[in-house]
Parts: structure tokens; C-alpha cells; sequence
């Protein structure tokens, strides 16, 4: 019964082929390139191709009161996507340049100790 089905349905599909015809009456005729090789077509001059962005993500541990000896740091897009998950050295300054999408303006991070007292840190910064 599912075999007969499948032939059946593949019949009624292969009948509804749309128009065979050669008409390009539907094509717009404005700037429609001549030839599809890329020497004969160049890109503007003021034409971008970029869709990322280096920015560089900076953070002072000792900023924040962390008792625990061990800092841990999740920095991430809005997105959910991770950008590092990794230990910090507490005592020093913490820099990552990171790759982010041209729509991207934040980068989220989450900073934790190993201390069971300390309370995480969840912050947004502008890059």
C-alpha cells in the first residue's frame, strides 16, 4: 500500500512541472551582468565583504570581591555562541581579542570561584 502511495504521488509531482517556456520577461533588466565570469564583473570600490569584527575584551578580576583563588570566566555573545570558558589568574589583568559578528555591539561574561561563598557575577559590556 505505501509503495503504490509513493508511485502514485511521484506521478502527480513529476506532472506539476512548472513552464517549460524560454521567456525572460520575469528578469529584471536593470544591471543584470553580461557574463558570469568574476574578471568581468568587479565589486564597487566602496563595497565591504567583512561580516566580523575584532574587538578586544578586557576585564580586572581584582575589580571584583572574589574570595575563592581560582577564576573561572564564560564569555559569550547574546546568541549563547561561547567565546572563551577557561581559568584567570586572578592577580592580573585578563584581555581576549575576539571575532564578533558585525550585528553584535555586547559580549555577556560570567565570572565564578571556587569559593562556595562567592556569588557568580553576570555582566553585559560594550566592545
Amino acid at each position: 500500500m505505501k509503495y503504490t502511495f509513493l508511485i502514485v504521488l511521484c506521478c502527480i509531482l513529476t506532472g506539476c512541472g512548472g513552464d517549460s517556456g524560454s521567456s525572460s520577461s520575469d528578469l529584471p533588466q536593470g544591471n543584470s551582468p553580461q557574463s558570469s565570469l568574476l574578471s568581468d564583473n568587479k565589486a564597487p570600490s566602496d563595497a565591504q565583504f567583512q561580516q566580523f569584527r575584532v574587538s578586544r575584551f578586557d576585564l580586572q578580576p581584582s575589580d571584583f570581591d572574589l574570595v575563592g583563588e581560582s577564576l573561572f570566566l564564560k564569555v559569550y555573545l547574546s546568541t549563547g555562541s561561547v567565546l572563551y570558558l577557561g581559568k584567570i589568574d586572578k592577580h592580573s589583568s585578563f584581555s581576549l581579542p575576539v571575532s564578533l559578528p558585525n550585528n553584535e555591539k555586547t559580549v555577556r561574561f560570567d565570572l565564578f570561584s571556587d569559593f562556595e561563598g562567592d556569588q557568580s557575577i553576570s555582566r553585559e559590556v560594550a566592545l
